[in-house]
């Protein structure tokens, strides 16, 4: 009988110290302090604590005035009064140290010798409030400790109530700098040049199918022609420098194929001038000779400089001269500028896909229409000045 005796009287023993420790204490600005069971909140309508409720032992419930109260202990929280706007609100202490972290609702407040007591904003989006701090506001507080400067960066789009706690927490354990610090990333953007234009000239030489099936079935021709063609490069600082933009002119040099079969004879000169404006993703950190790159361009193929011509293998037949439309057109590409001293070159892979391009003709008083395709791959170089 005697365990069940001790047993009942070290629980009932730690039950009333967990109780007792438990209690939340009041500190006042009158010197005196108090203990009570229970603390309620009472928030305005900003969502700033303005007032306490508490619960004595008998059940009590008492409304205290926060400008009354020097600091309030609850379990592990400790709260203190600090006034903001010319009001006086509860806050709550989450870091103490070199940098101060401080919650009255839903608001959170940095505090330090240097920049004293703000707030740190959420973001808001769409007049939607995100559960992310403004970068803004924390890089000013923490800019003494090049880690703490680090890893805001590296979280700047995504500072949460953790993240920005672990920032803090590295800011504090920093020998702090008396100069101020950036972050790598901010240093090499500032270093970065403006947006700046490049010219370029390039050869190139293209590797293209076109179908004839709708004037004569089965007929096809597949052909190399060489390239020559400008382009201008809008660089800018966009992705750190990753993103660039493009415009360019390629003229492929005319080619002309013949062809009997199906009793038709087909004749065709085609030449083209390809005018597009493109974007490219660059590479930035493979080396400082190559810095490879995918795009995609958008433009118009002008095809007024080619002719086809059909003809039945039958004397006498009628003669179709077609004139070609014009198309739009898109292509995708990749490749990689190289850099020799102060030399630029870019070497560029371009596909373009099946293009649809309409055949117009009049013949004994009516039009005539048809068409054709082609496709194909574009190998160029161009120098950059």
């Amino acid at each position: 009988m005697k365990n069940p005796i001790i047993y009942l009287f070290v629980f009932f023993t730690s039950f009333m110290f967990a109780q007792k420790n438990n209690l939340t204490t009041i500190h006042f600005k009158d010197g005196t302090s108090k203990q009570y069971e229970k603390l309620k909140f009472e928030y305005n309508t900003e969502n700033y604590v303005i007032g306490i409720e508490v619960t004595t032992n008998s059940d009590k419930k008492t409304k205290i005035n926060i400008s009354d109260i020097l600091n309030a202990q609850e379990d592990n929280s400790h709260y203190v009064t600090k006034q903001y706007n010319k009001n006086v609100y509860l806050f709550e202490e989450l870091i103490l140290g070199s940098l101060s972290l401080y919650r009255s609702g839903d608001h959170f407040f940095l505090d330090n010798e240097a920049y004293g007591f703000r707030e740190i904003e959420k973001k808001v989006v769409n007049d939607v409030t995100l559960n992310t701090f403004n970068y803004g506001t924390l890089t000013i507080y923490i800019n003494k400790c090049q880690a703490a400067q680090e890893e805001g960066y590296n979280k700047h789009d995504s500072i949460t109530l953790s993240n920005l706690i672990a920032i803090i927490e590295t800011y504090n354990s920093c020998d702090l700098s008396e100069d101020t610090q950036f972050a790598t990333n901010v240093i090499t953007q500032a270093n970065n040049p403006k947006e700046f234009v490049e010219f370029a000239v390039n050869v190139g030489y293209n590797l293209l199918n076109t179908d004839f099936n709708d004037l004569s079935p089965g007929v096809s021709n597949s052909f190399g022609t060489p390239v020559i063609g400008a382009q201008v490069y809008f660089n800018n600082n966009m992705l750190n420098g990753s993103l660039g933009f493009i415009a360019m002119v390629d003229y492929s040099f005319p080619q002309e194929f013949n062809s009997s079969s199906n009793d038709i004879f087909l004749n065709t000169k085609t030449s083209y001038v390809l005018t597009m404006l493109g974007v490219r993703y660059s590479f930035n950190n493979i080396s400082k000779t190559f810095r490879p790159y995918f795009g995609f361009n958008g433009g118009f193929l002008f095809n007024s400089m080619s002719s086809v011509t059909k003809q039945s293998n039958i004397y006498g037949s009628t003669v179709y001269n077609f004139d070609t439309t014009n198309e739009l057109a898109y292509n995708l590409n990749a490749g990689t500028y190289i850099k020799f001293g102060k030399q630029k070159l870019d070497f560029n892979v371009m596909y373009l896909p099946k293009l649809d391009f309409g055949l117009i003709a009049l013949a004994n008083l009516r039009s005539i229409s048809n068409n054709y395709t082609v496709s194909g791959f574009q190998l160029k170089v161009s120098y950059i000045f």
